[in-house]
């Protein structure tokens, strides 16, 4: 009981510290995404991807909404580079939990025991272990999901007291973490993939998954036991008829150096839309911009065009070779009288 209480009061310190944040960002009627980070961080559970109440998840999204209309959306390809990199969820209103309609905020929050039993389940995304490396040169985008692979919490600790091969494979499980790496090929507007090329189309990329690869991490154990029989490492490759139903689509709504917003495009107009909000890895730089990569490649340009008119500037004997290797071939081909040697004697290069 008194650990219930405990798990009470921090959710309600946490559903008022979100109110507070959320004050806070409205009364400088300008939201940041160092801001909406820190109201994320307050309205998830510790380690997860469930908020703590509907109300909290409603909160976020209209931070969201609030950081989206402070700034236009890209537009591909142009700013295309700028998404290339490994960049971290950090928010997903599909893994948030239950939204509904906000005339309901009043309801109490889940029970906290209720919420444990979820994030405890097999195969629940661990809070902070979901990955997206974009390869915008090879068209990639790969999303890196950790899961846990048998029950935790309490019901896992059950497991493991249980006699013969169920309790000792759930012992040797407990630490483990499936890695699912989802492998994706995408276009965007505007590059050609539909016929039309333009500069600056549109926001949307669709994404088309095309094999998943999965590993088995942190499993004790060893030797002739079950849990060695499972293969540590496998891949999939989905026939080419089954990947439009793997398919999707997501307009970028909102990107920053370090941060940026995605919206799901739903099949149909009255299906909700999936929000996620990501942090680049590591706080590096954006890429370059299609406007910086065209700058850069006439400034390339035009370094090797003054190195060949440099070139051009050569010895008389370089001349001879010149002209020597465009067909002056053999000692003949220079000597006195022939056509190669006339071409050099009245080459500007001849000496006076």
């Amino acid at each position: 009981a008194q650990r219930g209480r405990s798990a009470a009061r921090t959710v309600a310190k946490s559903a008022m510290l979100s109110l507070l944040q959320l004050a806070s960002l409205f009364a400088t009627g300008l939201v940041t995404p160092s801001q909406l980070t820190t109201l994320i961080s307050s309205s998830l559970r510790p380690s997860s991807y469930l908020a703590t109440s509907p109300a909290a998840a409603r909160r976020v999204a209209d931070a969201c909404a609030e950081l989206e209309a402070t700034a236009p959306p890209p537009l591909w390809p142009r700013d295309l580079r700028r998404l290339d990199g490994s960049w971290r969820l950090i928010y997903s209103s599909a893994l948030a939990g239950p939204q509904p309609p906000s005339p309901l905020d009043g309801l109490p929050a889940p029970p906290a025991a209720l919420l444990a039993a979820v994030e405890s389940a097999p195969f629940a995304p661990l809070g902070g272990g979901v990955q997206q490396n974009v390869d915008v040169f090879k068209r990639r985008i790969v999303n890196v999901v950790e899961l846990s692979p048998w029950p935790t919490g309490s019901l896992g600790g059950l497991l493991s007291s249980a006699p013969g091969p169920l309790g000792q494979a759930s012992k040797q499980l407990q630490a483990a973490r499936v890695v699912l790496e989802l492998d994706h090929s995408f276009s965007a507007d505007g590059d050609g993939s539909d016929g039309a090329r333009r500069a600056a189309a549109g926001s949307t990329i669709s994404l088309t998954l095309e094999e998943v690869r999965r590993e088995l991490e942190g499993a004790a154990g060893g030797g002739d036991d079950a849990l060695a029989m499972v293969p540590r490492a496998s891949s999939y490759s989905l026939p080419p008829p089954l990947r439009p139903l793997a398919s999707g689509k997501f307009a970028t709504t909102y990107l920053s150096g370090s941060f940026r917003i995605s919206r799901a495009v739903p099949p149909l107009p009255s299906a909700p839309a999936e929000l996620r909000v990501f942090v680049r890895e590591g706080g590096g730089d954006e890429g370059a911009t299609w406007q910086e990569e065209e700058d850069a490649r006439t400034a390339a340009a035009e370094e090797e065009a003054a190195a060949a008119a440099e070139e051009e500037d050569v010895p008389p004997q370089a001349e001879g070779l010149r002209l020597h290797l465009s067909g002056c071939t053999g000692s003949a081909g220079l000597a006195a009288g022939s056509p190669c040697w006339a071409k050099l004697s009245g080459s500007p290069w001849w000496p006076a």
